[in-house]
């Protein structure tokens, strides 16, 4: 009831708003949505909405956007989103997603202050607005290296001219709360218990992108750091090995298990390292590609990841039909070490050791693994500049594990083979 009535309140916020400043400034009130269908070939959850019962909850959502102008160089954004939770995978919520002022004191210099949308790739910023690209989703692999793409504090934008080139720098500061999202096969009680579990963070965040625009294409890089402090307190750097035989032993993923006790540290330090390119091509192919670097510098159960992804599209017409590759990859010795944390075991008859069995899976599915890569064809028919049918299937194969796939219990998320197909309707206005 809480979030009904905090939604209420977002959406007559925008209403309330417009009418005064609509008297004395230049006011536009714009929206958004996308009505996506998605069903996949298998009974297990992927992407925390997919199976073969179909859902709408994978890609729908629905916004407004208030942009005020309140001198020539003064503005105001404002924008609501309704759209599946991002911390409860049965319910939708309203989010406040931007809330900003902006100053523009030159042309060439753009300054904000606000809950902020972060630039972190190509399409982050208009990741909500399913009319600005061709994908019938974009690539999860690559746009989920971080569990947040807005933060409150101050951002800018500085322009230079090159001739026919555009340089664009961009820098934000500023702090944000999230969940991580984890699917725990099997449970410890009473300390984690099994299926979908939510562990706040609040995060302190600087990072820097400077992008190139020549004709068509767009070049695009960034370094960003994040401070991660969990909201129940220090976090965990790595599962310490407590040998009971020659060749038997276990890791020790809590203090209320018995062993040398879990070394703790304040807050994790993530970097990200982001590299994009949009390239058009002769006779309307264009080409798009991206990659990111998550590392964290103080940890191993926070495990560095690369991804990526690379897709050719054509335009004919009204229809863009594309192929796209993406992939997704913990680093080998990483995963190796999650590897062998989800597959030990003890004998039976050593006391405990059920419990100690299911420590074990419950500290790999904690680690989130990543290994997997994805192939999809789909196109996107533009019905009007303003609205955009897309169609999509795509094929997944998950190489040794995937923190992407809710696996059943006592089975492993590796070797699996999906398939996905995708219809949506997005519009704006």
């Amino acid at each position: 009831m809480r979030r009904i009535r905090t939604g209420v309140r977002y959406w007559l916020a925008l209403s309330v708003l417009s009418a005064p400043l609509a008297a004395h400034a230049g006011v536009e009130l714009s929206g958004f949505g996308t009505l996506g269908a998605a069903i996949s070939d298998q009974d297990f959850i992927y992407q925390r909405y997919l199976d073969d019962g179909g859902t709408l909850n994978r890609d729908s959502l629905a916004g407004l956007q208030l942009d005020a102008r309140l001198t020539a160089t003064w503005g105001m954004t404002l924008q609501v989103k309704m759209a599946p939770s991002a911390y409860d995978d049965n319910a939708w919520e309203p989010t406040l997603t931007w809330a900003f002022l902006s100053w523009r004191p030159s042309n060439d210099l753009l300054l904000r202050a606000g809950k902020l949308r972060l630039p972190l790739m190509l399409y982050s910023a208009n990741s909500d607005v399913g009319t600005t690209f061709d994908f019938a989703r974009l690539p999860t692999e690559v746009y989920s290296l971080l569990p947040t793409t807005d933060l409150k504090g101050l951002s800018f934008a500085k322009t230079w001219l090159d001739h026919d080139r555009e340089w664009v720098l961009e820098g934000y500061l500023g702090q944000a709360y999230t969940e991580w999202r984890y699917y725990l096969r099997g449970g410890l009680e009473p300390i984690f218990s099994p299926g979908t579990m939510f562990l706040g963070y609040d995060m302190d965040m600087v990072g820097s992108v400077l992008s190139l625009y020549s004709g068509d294409h767009i070049w695009r890089i960034g370094l960003h750091r994040a401070d991660a402090t969990w909201d129940q307190g220090p976090v965990p750097t790595r599962f310490p090995f407590v040998p009971l035989a020659p060749g038997m032993g276990y890791y020790q993923i809590s203090d209320a298990m018995p062993g040398p006790g879990v070394p703790y540290i304040d807050q994790y330090v993530i970097y990200l390292l982001t590299l994009g390119a949009e390239i058009a091509l002769p006779r309307d192919f264009r080409l798009i590609g991206e990659y990111g670097r998550r590392h964290f510098e103080n940890a191993t159960t926070g495990p560095d990841t690369s991804a990526g992804y690379l897709a050719v599209l054509k335009r004919i017409g009204r229809w863009t039909p594309y192929v796209y590759w993406a992939g997704i990859r913990t680093d080998e010795s990483v995963l190796d070490h999650i590897d062998s944390l989800n597959r030990n075991r003890l004998p039976d008859f050593i006391p405990g050791a059920a419990a100690i069995n299911a420590s074990q899976r419950v500290g790999a599915d904690l680690l989130s693994p990543y290994e997997q890569d994805s192939w999809a064809v789909g196109t996107a028919y533009r019905l009007s500049p303003r609205s955009l049918l897309k169609a999509e299937w795509m094929h997944t194969q998950t190489g040794r594990l995937s923190s992407f796939v809710d696996t059943p219990p006592a089975e492993d998320s590796g070797g699996r083979q999906i398939n996905v197909f995708s219809l949506s309707y997005s519009f704006t206005f």
